[in-house]
């Protein structure tokens, strides 16, 4: 078993009378309750870091989820449900249109759509 430290935090009487209560609630103590609590916040917060790193394109989809200590296949479902897109898709959607453009020509709207986008990147 690994070195077990003993951390402490203050509350104020609101926010211990609500701890007091969930405790209750759940038949459980209150130390557990704070253990699961910064254990949960912890692991939102490596979740958003994963999130951002991948967004940036520091971290591919697999380093992204290691980090946050979740499968590949979780980060996916979190990145669907907040509409991120995989930023080489939308570099490689660009290019398409571009190549599309290029082989069948376009439209001044299509200019301006292409010149947008790459503005964006």
């Amino acid at each position: 078993m690994s070195d077990v430290i003993t951390k402490s935090i203050r509350l104020d009487t609101d926010e211990n009378d609500r701890l007091k209560q969930i405790s209750q609630q759940e038949g459980t103590s209150e130390a557990a309750l704070l253990k699961r609590f910064v254990l949960k916040g912890m692991a939102e917060y490596r979740l958003e870091q994963a999130i951002l790193a991948y967004e940036r394109g520091e971290a591919d989809l697999s380093a992204a989820a290691d980090y946050a200590g979740v499968s590949v296949y979780h980060l996916m479902n979190e990145l669907a449900q907040r509409d991120i897109a995989p930023p080489a898709a939308a570099e490689k959607f660009v290019d398409g249109l571009k190549t599309l453009m290029d082989t069948f020509g376009g439209s001044d709207a299509l200019q301006q759509t292409i010149a947008s986008l790459e503005a964006e990147r």
